[in-house]
Order: structure tokens, then C-alpha cells, then sequence
């Protein structure tokens, strides 16, 4: 289904959505999402003005009538905007907005994999770097996307090590489901201990919210979000 999706990325508005998140605290994140789309020749839209939240947080903590509300709206900005595919980094917005909305949305690193992006041969190292790979919960336990975050790390130049516990297994950062916000201590406490398990000193994730909480307790171990992964192993390496 989402081979056929991708050849007919010209027929229609394709929204990158990407998420609260990664719009207003990591809009670093956004640009270069954005530029790995480009490179990958994939046409989308990004909505002007303030970007509605798509009501993952308040439907996880248990306000549906909240979240009807904000799914209402934002149906009816997809509407205005004639859009009929999304493509988003969030997972929590990822699985929200195709399994709460029902509509036809794909994670950015389904899309990238699927349309075979690679970094520029330029950049392509003799030597690969270590890295560690989280699974986040929403992308992995709750979506089932596993390989596709492998893959495009070892094509950007990436030897991925796997944590203790790892796809099925993986840990919680710490920060979903409203820990973070609620009871800090605890969240901070859990994201510390995930970080005890890096062996390497560099860990990655593809969840904004994983990206920002690990880097607040990162103490000596260098975070990377997943598009700094691909991007920055281009850059480092010229």
C-alpha cells in the first residue's frame, strides 16, 4: 500500500505535519525534516499560520470530548487544504492521526526507506560510527516500525547498536502518557536509567519527545533526533 501511495505523490496535497512538539520547542527539527523530504524528491505542503494540535495528549490522559473537538478542527483544516496524505516525524501524531482519525498518514522514516533516500555519494563514510537506537513507544510497541529506522541509519553512514531492550521490549523515556509533566522526578528517574544502558556515548531516537527529554538528562551522552542522525553523519564527514 505504501508503494502505490508513493507513486502518486504528485497527485495531490501531501501535508507534512509535524506535530507541537517539533513545530514550536524544535523547529530545528522541522527544517531539516523538511530538507531530508526534499532531498528524497517527495512534494508536500506545510500549513501556514498556527498549527493545530493533532489531541494525542489530551486523549491519552482521558478528555475525549477535548480531543473530538480538536480532531473536528483539524478534519476540517485538511479539508480546506485539500489534503489527502500526511507525512509526519511525531509518533505520537502518526498513530493518532491514522488510527483515531482513520486517515491515510505515514511516519517520515516509512517514507524515506520506502522511497530509497541515501545520502549524497560524497558523503558516504569509509568508516562506520557507532550509535545506539531507542524505539519509541509509539513508533515501535504501538505502530510496528521497526526496521525502517535501521536501515536508513546504516545508509547514512551508521553502525547501529542495539540497547538491552530493544523493538518489542524497548523502555519508555520516561515522558509519555503525561510523566513527565505530572510527576518530573519519576520521569527524569526513568530516562536516567535508559541512559545508563548506552555503552557508546551517542543514542538516537525518532521521537521528538523522547529526543528532548533524553537530552535533559543526557549528563555526558550525545542525543541525537533521528534527522540529526542522517544530516549531521553527511556534514561531519565532507
Amino acid at each position: 500500500m505504501l508503494k502505490k501511495w508513493l507513486m502518486k505523490l504528485s497527485g495531490g496535497n501531501t501535508l507534512y505535519y509535524p506535530g507541537c512538539v517539533t513545530r514550536y520547542a524544535l523547529p530545528e527539527v522541522q527544517e531539516r525534516y523538511e530538507r531530508l523530504l526534499r532531498q528524497a524528491k517527495i512534494d508536500f505542503i506545510v500549513l501556514p499560520g498556527e498549527l493545530q494540535c493533532c489531541g494525542s495528549p489530551v486523549r491519552r490522559a482521558g478528555y475525549k470530548q477535548d480531543f473530538d473537538q480538536l480532531k473536528a478542527k483539524n478534519l476540517e483544516t485538511f479539508a480546506r487544504f485539500s489534503v489527502n496524505k500526511i507525512i509526519t516525524n511525531c509518533p505520537g501524531c502518526y498513530h493518532t492521526l491514522k488510527y483515531e482519525y482513520q486517515l491515510d498518514v505515514y511516519h517520515t522514516t516509512q517514507v524515506l526507506s520506502e522511497k530509497g533516500w541515501k545520502p549524497p555519494d560524497q558523503f558516504k563514510p569509509d568508516e562506520k560510527l557507532s550509535l545506539t537506537y531507542h524505539d519509541p513507544c509509539h513508533l515501535g510497541r504501538w505502530s510496528d516500525i521497526y526496521e525502517e529506522p535501521r536501515r536508513l541509519l546504516d545508509q547514512a553512514g551508521w553502525q547501529v547498536v542495539e540497547l538491552a531492550d530493544n523493538r518489542t521490549m524497548s523502555l519508555c523515556c520516561g515522558a509519555g502518557g503525561g510523566v513527565k509533566s505530572n510527576y518530573p522526578a519519576l520521569a527524569n528517574a526513568i530516562a536516567q536509567a535508559r541512559l545508563a544502558q548506552v555503552e557508546n556515548s551517542r543514542l538516537c531516537t525518532a521521537c521528538p519527545l523522547c529526543y528532548a527529554h533524553f537530552k535533559e538528562n543526557a549528563g555526558d551522552i550525545h542525543v541525537m533526533e533521528f534527522s540529526e542522525a542522517l544530516i549531521s553523519n553527511q556534514e561531519e564527514r565532507r
